[in-house]
């Protein structure tokens, strides 16, 4: 498993476009930024709800991390893979259902081409042949154009267009929920932090190259989902999160420890305190 990808020069943009190649490569492609304001599972069976930092009271539902979505019924029963399940209030785990269904799909194009991203790809197939999920396939498609906002891109090219708050707010959930994991700490919901998202083919900003290779890894199946993260007190307490989809699609996440007292940290409105599971 690689969690550094070959690619061309990246830069940001403002908006929620990615350039797509006919041809599964991505040559001068815009990075993405966005930046805030039953089977066998490991279960986390915590005192609060790492959702909304509240006493954990029924109903509680299992919430995957990350989302089970990731793992169609293909890789599931070839590979029974023990995944891990955060115990959470009913209400805040259904109230991310319909966006984790977006995320998932709307980054799959990309994985195109991995064992587990081609086998997600069969599986929307199939549930679209018998009558589920159409719509959100049908809004995916939609997110594809061949004359973004008037510009005519080369015959090879297609524009790929995300909303970008949901895809945002479930990258966060993620982090957060393996923040938790790792640190049995809520990280609040609304932590200011940062989304990158690196496709195939892109090089990895110099802060991921340089920062990240010599810290383990932490998927349990990396050819599904793995996972790096840096803290360096020296640089305001900065948390540096890398996660890898279907080996194929990099998210990268920036932010200060939830009780950061650096001076812009300080600066903000006041934020949820954390709490300890």
């Amino acid at each position: 498993m690689r969690l550094v990808p070959s690619s061309t020069d990246s830069y940001p943009v403002a908006g929620f476009w990615f350039i797509w190649s006919d041809k599964l490569r991505f040559p001068e492609y815009p990075t993405l930024y966005i930046t805030l304001g039953v089977f066998g599972h490991m279960r986390d069976n915590p005192a609060v709800c790492y959702l909304c930092g509240k006493p954990l009271t029924a109903p509680t539902s299992n919430d995957h991390v990350p989302p089970k979505q990731l793992y169609t019924a293909e890789i599931r029963k070839a590979h029974s893979p023990n995944l891990l399940t955060i115990s959470v209030h009913k209400d805040c785990n259904l109230a991310y259902q319909y966006d984790e269904d977006y995320f998932v799909n709307t980054l799959a194009p990309f994985a195109v081409g991995s064992y587990a991203g081609n086998s997600f790809i069969r599986d929307v197939w199939s549930k679209y042949a018998d009558g589920q999920k159409q719509g959100l396939v049908g809004k995916v498609l939609q997110e594809f154009e061949h004359q973004p906002s008037g510009i005519a891109l080369p015959d090879h090219l297609v524009a790929k267009r995300f909303d970008g708050k949901r895809l945002h707010g479930v990258a966060w959930k993620i982090i957060r929920g393996l923040y938790f994991h790792q640190y049995k700490q809520v990280l609040p919901e609304d932590t200011p932090n940062s989304l990158q998202i690196i496709p195939p083919d892109q090089v990895p900003p110099k802060e991921f190259l340089i920062g990240l290779p010599d810290h383990p890894i932490h998927g349990q199946y990396p050819g599904v989902f793995d996972y790096k993260f840096a803290k360096f007190p020296g640089a305001q307490n900065l948390n540096y999160w890398a996660m890898l989809l279907w080996d194929k699609v990099i998210l990268i996440s920036a932010f200060h420890d939830p009780a950061c007292s650096c001076e812009h940290c300080a600066s903000l409105p006041s934020r949820s305190p954390a709490t300890k599971a």
